[in-house]
């Protein structure tokens, strides 16, 4: 009591001093530019005020999920601002949110217009939409586990999780794209599965030599012996596959003497992939037989180390009244000579044999593999695979 007592008189003054203080130091700073600095002018090229605030805006209509609202944000900016590529990246991510991917590319389409120039991020941006979006339709078929395996291999976490978890449940499709992808504990798991002959053996087979792992080896060589002739030439490719610096080839030799002229064929090819040039008579023997599927056979088994003769026969396969022939030889002609293998396709495109045309198809993705517009057009395909694999493509181009 007696403290407050004490400064209780000086309450009032204290305060009137404070204030008058306070209010000098205010005026002082209005007259003072150093205490105050002005906002410098921005720098020649900064996004005006106005873009900004309503990117700004738009992206907050995204993240409260608002895609309509965003979207109705994003076209008044880009109304203001048609060259603004930020103001494209909002219009094309809120019509992905939206409406999905055939929306986003139309929005880029049309801004895009006749312009020669893409904007590769968000061309990209859509191709992972379209692989999402596969991911998850189990309608997709065989296509769903390809977007699964792209995304993936892009090191996309839900798609890496997604094969984890599966790999765990025991789905053996997922565990052979996880292992086609080198992941040592999918592998080893698959090895199990081949080994007791569990699933599809032949494609274990092959996304155990897709791995790339040693650990392959040992499964591998085991069904060289299996009964069955075409497990038996799917090992032997496979082991061609892993490369040299497993020294394979003593292992694969053997088979060159199989009583089933596919399994020798499949041994002399992997052979001659891994520079052994002990099966090359039978590859020569098939390349002259009468019937073109065996020579187009041959022309596959010998395609990685092409010469002049190699070429002649591909090209006159091309003349082929068979027309799968005539696709197999142009996919094969694809580096070596691409006008005509495009003019192959582009025939075998009208083809009445749906199959026909999708083997096609395949191969025009391979040949617009470097090619960003084109591999654009295609993710607008009706088929859905050939949507995955042109999405992929981008995600390749674009590592």
């Amino acid at each position: 009591m007696l403290m407050q007592s004490l400064f209780e008189p000086l309450t009032r003054p204290v305060i009137v001093c404070l204030v008058v203080v306070l209010a000098g130091t205010a005026v002082a700073a209005e007259q003072d530019p150093v205490a105050t600095p002005k906002p410098a002018a921005p720098r020649p090229g900064t996004m005006s005020v106005d873009e900004a605030v309503g990117l700004t805006n738009g992206w907050a209509l995204l993240a409260e999920k608002k895609p309509d609202d965003a979207a109705a944000r994003a076209a008044v900016v880009l109304g203001k601002y048609p060259r603004s590529a930020a103001a494209l990246a909002l219009a094309v991510e809120a019509e992905l949110a939206r409406v999905g991917s055939g929306a986003g590319l139309a929005q880029y389409e049309r801004w895009l217009g006749q312009r020669q120039f893409e904007e590769p991020s968000l061309v990209r941006r859509i191709a992972v939409c379209v692989l999402q979006e596969t991911a998850q339709d189990a309608r997709a078929g065989a296509a769903r586990l390809e977007a699964v395996r792209a995304l993936a291999a892009d090191g996309d976490d839900g798609a890496l999780k997604q094969l984890a978890k599966a790999t765990v449940d025991g789905n053996v499709p997922e565990i052979r794209v996880l292992a086609s992808l080198g992941n040592e504990a999918a592998v080893r798991t698959l090895a199990a599965l081949v080994g007791k002959g569990d699933g599809n053996v032949v494609a274990g087979i092959e996304a155990l030599a897709a791995s790339g792992r040693q650990s392959a080896l040992a499964p591998l060589s085991a069904r060289l012996k299996d009964p069955a002739p075409e497990v038996r030439g799917a090992a032997a490719q496979g082991l061609g596959k892993l490369g040299r610096q497993y020294d394979v080839a003593p292992r694969i030799k053997p088979l060159l003497s199989d009583p089933v002229s596919y399994v020798r064929v499949k041994a002399a090819g992997a052979l001659f992939e891994l520079g052994d040039m002990s099966g090359l008579q039978v590859l020569q023997e098939l390349a002259t037989a009468d019937a073109p599927v065996s020579r187009l056979i041959a022309a596959q088994a010998m395609a990685s180390q092409p010469d002049a003769q190699w070429l002649d026969l591909v090209r006159r396969l091309t003349s082929a009244s068979e027309p799968e022939i005539r696709v197999g030889a142009a996919t094969l002609l694809v580096p070596h000579d691409p006008e005509l293998a495009r003019s192959v396709l582009e025939a075998a495109a009208s083809d009445p044999n749906p199959a026909i045309r999708e083997m096609a198809g395949q191969t025009a993705i391979d040949m617009s593999a470097k090619d960003l517009r084109a591999l654009r057009h295609l993710l607008k395909s009706t088929s859905a695979s050939a949507r995955v694999r042109a999405a992929d493509r981008i995600l390749a181009l674009m590592r």
